[in-house]
């Protein structure tokens, strides 16, 4: 059987969590992205018929 020291282990979930946690960041600056496309797609076809 394997030792495995604490502090691996410790560091091996701060990095997932990390890695969570950017994924999410990333997940939500693309969406709001394309919600602030959407916008200035609406805003200028608004425009375009007025």
């Amino acid at each position: 059987m394997t030792h495995l020291d604490t502090s691996d282990i410790k560091a091996t979930r701060l990095a997932a969590h990390r890695s969570a946690q950017m994924q999410r960041t990333q997940t939500m600056l693309m969406a709001a992205g394309l919600a602030a496309l959407g916008i200035v797609a609406v805003a200028a076809s608004m425009m375009a018929v007025f």
